[in-house]
């Protein structure tokens, strides 16, 4: 079992949020609460960037003041004929910026 690897609510654990490179987690509170809130609604949700040190965000091409740096934004995986329905659920459990990526198959979520 890795550090990271610990329950942080009922639906995800700290390995989820973790950066792929360095491992490092940064995880606002607001972020956790709504994506479980949005869970309940939802279903489960598979989160494929969670945290990003600087040198993560810029490989992936990720913008310079990314809310992904400071614990405040998740990608999450969507299909992209669901992903309409999606973006409303999650404006209505308050998240501040819903980005959907269609041909990509996520939705950026950020508070």
């Amino acid at each position: 079992m890795d550090d990271n690897d610990i329950r942080i609510a009922p639906h995800f654990s700290l390995r989820e949020f973790q950066c792929p490179c360095c491992l490092t987690v940064r995880l606002q509170p607001e972020l956790l609460s709504r994506l479980e809130a949005l869970r309940g609604r939802w279903g489960p949700l598979r989160i494929t960037s969670g945290y990003r040190c600087p040198r993560h965000n810029s490989e992936v091409g990720g913008v310079p003041r990314s809310r992904h740096m400071k614990g405040a934004a998740a990608d999450v995986v969507v299909s992209r004929s669901r992903q309409e329905l999606f973006c409303a659920v999650a404006r209505e459990e308050g998240f501040e910026s819903i980005l959907p990526y269609r041909d990509r198959g996520f939705v950026h979520l950020a508070v």
